[in-house]
């Protein structure tokens, strides 16, 4: 396929049981509970072109400007750089967690790594807290809390507990009918308070 299209594929292998995705220009493979969409695919091929290096990424002061955020972020960067896929942030109470994770999504938003985020919590109030200061720091950004049903779940960011996400994953659609939280459709996952 490369040769014929001039394009290396991304590549879906499964055993009937379990399916693995392997984009072997990015990653290793790794499990997934289903296969991309065309879009998702096309997304995952373009994002190889135009996502660009981490490594002197500027950090935005007027989101983060404590050196131990800054160097949060720099070695949750230097992380992804090096083909991780996860990243733990273990910060004590007060010390700015969100304000950490809010300029990780701005770097990698503007360095095309990642396009639509899901904040998970477990708790309402968690949820809330996190879309208000997500708004305050990034207002460009179109952002949905699911368990207010007048917001547009179709955001880039989308905001949850977990149980609201599991029900929205199979009942919420897009203007076509068709599922909307797909198995491609997040690329970055973020759990507060994942020790819970």
């Amino acid at each position: 396929l490369q040769q014929k299209y001039g394009q290396r594929p991304v590549i879906f292998y499964t055993n009937g049981f379990a399916t693995h995705l392997w984009d072997d220009l990015q990653y290793p493979p790794r499990r997934t509970s289903g296969f991309y969409s065309k879009d998702e695919l096309q997304l995952l091929v373009d994002r190889r072109l135009h996502k660009t290096s981490l490594k002197n990424a500027q950090i935005n002061s007027a989101i983060t400007n404590r050196y131990y955020q800054k160097e949060a972020i720099r070695a949750t960067c230097e992380s992804y750089e090096g083909k991780a896929r996860k990243a733990l942030l273990v910060m004590a109470t007060g010390s700015g967690k969100t304000r950490t994770v809010i300029s990780l999504v701005d770097i990698l938003s503007r360095h095309n790594w990642v396009k639509n985020v899901l904040f998970l919590a477990d708790r309402t109030a968690l949820v809330r807290q996190a879309k208000g200061n997500f708004n305050a720091l990034l207002p460009n950004v179109s952002l949905c809390n699911l368990l207010d049903t007048r917001d547009d779940p179709d955001s880039r960011i989308v905001f949850s507990t977990y149980p609201t996400m599991m029900n929205a994953i199979d009942e919420t659609k897009t203007d076509g009918g068709r599922k909307l939280f797909t198995v491609g459709h997040f690329d970055l996952i973020i759990i507060d308070e994942s020790h819970r």
